[in-house]
């Protein structure tokens, strides 16, 4: 997912050369005694209960390995950015709409309430990608890039923002607004 680039930055990277960690390690695979020495499993799970996001806690838990302290250096890079700027980019949605977005690949239906969940996603996406305005990409192109490259297509924004209302009950539902056709019914139904 888009999010997932933003989150990147984010997550950990480790020199494996220094740790004896095999390069593609995961939670779920065996570690070494040296990174079970060194607590490494229990570090990465501390640092994903601390993620903004659904993304950034995936990738907090399957770090990056890198054979060199030069490669972590570069893989760090960004991270080094968000250490140095003012602000950091906002992450106003957990982003975690993984399990509706499979249930539609795989052709379920979701109800308004899960597709208010995605459209408000894709509203904080686009919010990060505001926090990349034009004075940022002097001070952090990494993270400035980052921060675009979540922007959602304008199609889909303006779909999303448009696409629900509250009832009186704060019920969300499909709007009238945006669906025509399921305006009429509305009416006929009354």
């Amino acid at each position: 997912l888009v999010a997932a680039c933003v989150q990147d930055m984010l997550a950990p990277s480790v020199c494996c050369a220094s740790l004896s960690l095999p390069s593609a390690l995961t939670l779920s695979s065996a570690f070494t005694r040296d990174a079970v020495a060194l607590g490494l499993p229990e570090c990465l799970q501390l640092l994903s209960d601390r993620a903004q996001t659904a993304p950034g806690r995936a990738l907090c838990l399957t770090p990056r390995l890198h054979e060199t302290a030069a490669e972590c250096r570069d893989a760090y890079s960004a991270v080094s950015e968000a250490f140095a700027v003012e602000s950091s980019p906002p992450f106003p949605h957990e982003l975690a709409i993984e399990d509706s977005l499979i249930a539609v690949s795989a052709g379920a239906t979701l109800g308004p309430q899960d597709l208010l969940e995605i459209g408000q996603a894709v509203a904080a996406l686009h919010t990060t990608a505001c926090w990349a305005e034009p004075h940022r990409w002097e001070r952090t192109p990494q993270l400035a890039a980052l921060a675009i490259n979540a922007s959602p297509p304008p199609r889909l924004l303006k779909a999303f923002g448009d696409a629900f209302d509250r009832t009186s009950t704060g019920e969300v539902v499909l709007s009238s607004k945006a669906f025509p056709r399921l305006a009429r019914r509305r009416v006929a139904a009354q």
